[in-house]
């Protein structure tokens, strides 16, 4: 059995690594969108961390 039969796999090579591509694009697609969405919380966590802690500073005052 050489490469190309295996990649052929009986005339159904074109969907089974067509459905490869599409499963790996939708994983790094997901992992892409988890840190952004993650990296966006972090921000507006920082930002609000610090409205919080100039607030509390001015009361102190």
């Amino acid at each position: 059995m050489n490469l190309k039969d295996m990649l052929d796999m009986g005339d159904y090579g074109v969907y089974v690594w067509s459905c490869y591509g599409l499963v790996l694009a939708v994983l790094v697609l997901n992992v892409w969108l988890g840190r952004r969405a993650l990296a966006e919380q972090v921000l507006h966590a920082r930002r609000r961390l610090k409205i919080s802690e100039s607030s509390s500073g001015e009361s102190s005052s």
